[in-house]
């Protein structure tokens, strides 16, 4: 089993090490990463189109646009420094929670957890803002967890992230007053409380409690109502994220058997009931040999962000509950501070993130693919090309579609002017845009291999 310090180097090289070779792979452009690029090629500025999700798109944009004052003009290299932005930075709120942690085997697991069933699962989408959301809630929440006293660098943390928080989307709707109630807690729990750092920890809250509001504002006046009525609408469709799903499986096994028979996480017994959903989520990506959609799915990481979101309010309560407020009250917390159920615990939550790793690979390989045919595509026809007639059409190519964005991907991978974009299919009647025939003039921008 692998101690706290082997646990915390793994996950922290191996999750800078996936958002590398994401960011290379240009995993970024996933979906509405493509209209991102073009837009900001095309104004040479932020892409900063809707006020609810203004600060995490503008931290998440800081290197492209680093690189566009700078006079690159590469779409290629562009499209990498946009996914770097886009990865790092939940990456780096992740790694300073694990940093956080890293003598605490049982807070350690639980940040493992978070980045293995929701943030390695969910995050193929990584445009979406949720990602920080998440990351933001969790890293907070062992900070304030493992306070001895208030200080002024933790009061300033909170302050600054609590000013993220503030206009980062929907799900700060609930991780707002969570996060909120949980600042207010730890000012109650604390002997002494010098006006400096209660100051900088009440303003925190104004920033959590703001991120509430300017949520509930999002889903009252919402940027389309179309959207939100889709996103509602597939908010139970996370069964189909066959990677989330499993690893969420084996962590229920464990975290249930631990509640009803607590003494019984000192053996392997629900770890090996869990390991069974593990093993079949390491093999997942096998699944592609056959012809159903039971399979890792790219496009079905978007639709379990809801249920992500519910999974992330359970971890902050198990850090909340065993850290202060029911760790001397329930049996299974006296367990797990036991060495062995701890030991236990976190290598189980490294083997839910290993397990994840080969449908990570999978889908990281087939997104390059398929920018490899539509960039293929793309250069070897002119004018408008009929989605119909593209491979795009075909299996598996089909499975990373997004109808709306084709002709932005097309812009996006273009070597010159007149190359080719892939319109989207016949019976496509939806928003989109910019009509194909009539695509944004980007000038010098273009992509290079």
């Amino acid at each position: 089993m692998p101690t706290t310090t082997v646990a915390y180097r793994t996950t922290i090289g191996l999750i800078w090490a996936l958002a590398l070779w994401h960011s290379w792979e240009s995993r970024g452009l996933f979906v509405d990463g493509s209209a991102f690029l073009v837009q900001i090629a095309r104004r040479e500025w932020f892409f900063d189109f809707y006020a609810p999700r203004l600060y995490a798109m503008v931290v998440g944009q800081a290197p492209i646009m680093t690189a566009v004052f700078l006079g690159i003009t590469d779409l290629h290299l562009l499209a990498r420094l946009l996914s770097i932005g886009l990865f790092a930075l939940p990456t780096a709120l992740y790694t300073l929670a694990l940093v956080r942690v890293k003598d605490d085997p049982v807070l350690l697991a639980a940040v493992i957890g978070a980045i293995g069933v929701v943030f390695m699962t969910t995050s193929f989408f990584i445009v979406g803002e949720y990602n920080t959301a998440y990351a933001i809630a969790i890293c907070v929440a062992v900070r304030l967890l493992t306070a001895k006293e208030l200080t002024v660098l933790d009061g300033l943390f909170l302050a600054v992230i609590s000013f993220l928080a503030a206009r980062t989307y929907e799900a700060m709707i609930y991780l707002g007053p969570l996060l909120t109630l949980m600042v207010l807690h730890t000012l109650w729990r604390m002997p002494q409380r010098r006006w400096g750092p209660t100051t900088l920890y009440l303003i925190s809250t104004v920033g959590f409690i703001g991120g509430m509001a300017v949520a509930i504002r999002s889903l009252v006046k919402p940027w389309s109502v179309e959207h939100l009525d889709e996103t509602i609408e597939t908010a139970t469709n996370f069964w189909q994220n066959l990677q989330f799903d499993l690893a969420l499986a084996a962590a229920l096994v464990v975290v249930v058997w631990g509640l009803i028979r607590p003494r019984d996480l000192l053996a392997g017994k629900p770890y090996r009931w869990a390991a069974i959903m593990l093993a079949i989520l390491a093999l997942s990506p096998l699944l592609a040999l056959s012809d159903t959609l039971v399979r890792p799915l790219a496009k079905s990481q978007y639709v379990a962000r809801q249920a992500a979101g519910m999974v992330i309010v359970a971890i902050v309560l198990f850090i909340w509950f065993y850290g202060s407020l029911l760790k001397d009250k329930l049996a299974v917390f006296a367990t797990l501070r036991t060495p062995e159920a701890a030991r236990r615990f976190l290598t189980f939550a490294v083997v839910v993130v290993l397990a994840i790793l080969p449908s990570d690979i999978y889908l990281t390989r087939t997104w390059s693919s398929y920018l490899d045919v539509v960039r293929a595509e793309v250069l070897s026809k002119g004018g408008v090309i009929a989605f119909e007639d593209s491979p795009l059409s075909r299996h598996p190519y089909d499975l990373l579609v997004e109808a709306w964005i084709l002709p932005s991907q097309s812009l996006a991978l273009r070597a010159k002017r007149g190359d080719g974009i892939i319109a989207p299919p016949r019976d496509f009647k939806s928003w989109q845009p910019f009509p194909p025939a009539d695509p944004y003039p980007l000038g010098k921008y273009t992509w290079r291999d």
